[in-house]
């Protein structure tokens, strides 16, 4: 890792440099969607909030306080049977960093860490477009299962990628 830069888990300050990040590619679609932004924003700021164990986020720091990009894993599933096991990963980086390695030194880094933790299956929605995310899964170790989803009034249709951690018992 280039001396210029550490990764490191997110701190309660580092909030407000990962929502300026993340609303980089998403204030367009989601002040058009009216009192829903509001809505958006809290939610981002409620699983910033919640990170515990290997639910968490981890940035890219300059050495000097200033963030090149984050990645979090939120949890896939709530139902009581799946809660805990399955994580979803979303990675952001500046746009003046990307397609610098960044991205893929702070997904690398991150998967070996929740490769330690409780976690079976690591899941992550890709725009059938993203060419450069899909590169970097695929050089993790995550699979496009072909499934294409609308999950949400934000987000255009998607594909599910999966990596898998650890096998079932």
């Amino acid at each position: 890792m280039s001396a210029n830069y550490i990764i490191r888990e997110a701190i309660d300050s580092d909030f407000t440099q990962i929502l300026e990040i993340w609303k980089y590619y998403w204030n367009d679609t989601f002040k058009s969607k009216g009192n829903e932004y509001q809505k958006v924003i809290e939610k981002m700021r409620d699983a910033f909030d919640d990170r515990k164990d290997c639910f968490s986020f981890w940035v890219v720091d300059n050495n000097d306080g200033e963030i090149y990009g984050w990645i979090s894993c939120i949890p896939a599933l709530m139902s009581p049977l799946r809660n805990g096991f399955n994580g979803e990963l979303s990675i952001y980086l500046r746009h003046d960093k990307i397609n610098q390695t960044i991205g893929f030194k702070l997904i690398s880094e991150v998967i070996k860490i929740l490769e330690k933790s409780s976690l079976f299956m690591l899941w992550a929605h890709i725009c059938p477009k993203n060419t450069v995310s899909q590169k970097m899964a695929s050089k993790v170790g995550f699979r496009n299962t072909e499934i294409l989803i609308i999950n949400s009034p934000f987000y255009p249709i998607i594909n599910l990628w999966i990596k898998t951690l650890k096998e079932a018992i």
